[in-house]
């Protein structure tokens, strides 16, 4: 991956009214690396060594079903993914020109298996029954970024000082300004803006997911939030904080502060990043060697079917990547020009 400099930061807070947070978040950069067991050379036993970065990983997920389990489904969506891109028999974490058909289909199962572990976990456990959660995960391997996205919450972009929405709302406001029932500018102040058609479990026979596919360029921010921060806040107020905060840890507390002065009825989660070209570029390699310590296992689940194909068969023809952004089977562009 090409050198680029990512400043970013995370935040979440329980809001005003809310007596616990059922959103989680992740920012990581993901890196190669090895465990050393045994050799000649004077590493410790069990002393993991580190190389360069392979991408650099976002997530935000809102819970759903009751204390317990709006809390547990985020927290276990999260995890999941970790794992799942962690422990790819494909190499999700080498994308390539030639096998972005095939990442994107990795991204479609990794949704649909985390809906049937969470349904799974809903159904077996007392107080999880319904549980269900929302999650918008960009994964970015320099200059590609890939979204993946089911709920209400959001992905924009800023560019150029201007500011888009990637993702879009999967509520019932939404659905109905597609249809002409609602105006626009009704659709966030609609009683169905808060009802979602889209999720991680939640009781739903499935979801679908939006996929979208984007080349950032030297200058870029993203940022992504739950929708405690965009029921108090506007896109305005989005885009003149993420312009006058240049250091994305004090954007995130300033929005998180916006959203609390604003009414804070809702847990608010915001990730900020930067995308930026090295001053001095960097034409070295690193090995950094991390010693041991204490190994807890987060989860460990069955490897779905659909992940154990194996096949070096070459992916059928996609009519969905010649365009900037995926949605699911729908295409679509953002234009900043």
């Amino acid at each position: 991956m090409k050198s680029i400099e990512v400043q970013s930061a995370g935040i979440t807070d329980t809001g005003k009214l809310r007596i616990d947070n059922q959103d989680q978040f992740l920012v990581a950069e993901l890196t190669r690396s090895m465990i050393i067991r045994s050799g000649a050379l004077k590493f410790d036993p069990g002393a993991r060594l580190v190389g360069g970065t392979l991408g650099y990983l976002f997530l935000v997920a809102d819970g759903m079903g009751g204390h317990r389990g709006g809390s547990e489904a985020s927290k276990f969506a999260v995890e999941y993914c970790a794992n799942a891109i962690l422990n790819s028999n494909r190499g999700i974490l080498q994308i390539e020109p030639n096998n972005e058909d095939s990442f994107i289909e990795e991204l479609k199962d990794m949704m649909a298996n985390a809906h049937r572990a969470i349904e799974e976990r809903s159904k077996s456990s007392n107080g999880f029954e319904g549980m269900g959660t929302t999650l918008t995960m960009a994964f970015v391997a320099w200059p590609r970024m890939f979204i993946v996205h089911a709920g209400d919450t959001r992905c924009y972009l800023l560019r150029n000082s201007e500011l888009k929405s990637v993702t879009r709302d999967h509520t019932v406001a939404n659905e109905m300004v597609k249809r002409g029932q609602l105006a626009p500018e009704e659709s966030e102040k609609s009683q169905w803006s808060n009802v979602l058609v889209n999720a991680l479990g939640a009781g739903a026979e499935s979801v679908f997911p939006d996929i979208y596919k984007l080349d950032l360029q030297q200058g870029d921010s993203i940022l992504m939030c739950s929708d405690g921060l965009n029921k108090h806040v506007s896109d305005t107020q989005i885009q003149k904080t993420l312009l006058d905060k240049i250091d994305p840890q004090s954007a995130c507390e300033e929005l998180v502060e916006m959203a609390k002065q604003g009414g804070g009825s809702d847990n608010i989660t915001v990730i900020t990043a930067r995308f930026l070209y090295p001053q001095s570029p960097n034409n070295r390699m690193q090995l950094v060697m991390s010693l041991p310590s204490e190994q807890i296992v987060l989860q460990d689940l069955e490897i779905a079917a659909s992940e154990l194909d194996t096949s070096d068969e070459e992916p059928g023809e996609a009519d969905t990547l010649d365009v900037d952004v995926v949605k699911g089977d729908m295409k679509d562009t953002i234009d900043f020009s």
